[in-house]
């Protein structure tokens, strides 16, 4: 498998249409619109990750980093169904 972070292509980004599975054995084809929002997400996670972690340690930012890793994966299914 090519290394997606320089840029080569991998199997995920073919332009074979697969079927949807919500166990989902291989993954589908995203539009460049797709791949792009899908990085958005995960930029804007990452930056609400960096200021969650200057709040003070604790049950509360623990259960609103849990909160914001749930979100995004959902968010990314969904994208990518």
């Amino acid at each position: 498998m090519a290394h997606v972070y320089e840029g080569q292509p991998d199997g995920r980004q073919a332009d074979t249409a697969i079927p949807v599975s919500r166990f989902r054995p291989k993954y589908r084809a995203l539009s460049d619109d797709e791949k792009a929002l899908h990085d958005e997400i995960k930029n804007k996670a990452a930056e609400l990750e960096e200021v969650f972690g200057r709040v003070k340690a604790g049950r509360y930012a623990s259960l609103a980093m849990t909160s914001l890793e749930q979100s995004v994966m959902w968010i990314v299914k969904e994208l990518t169904s």
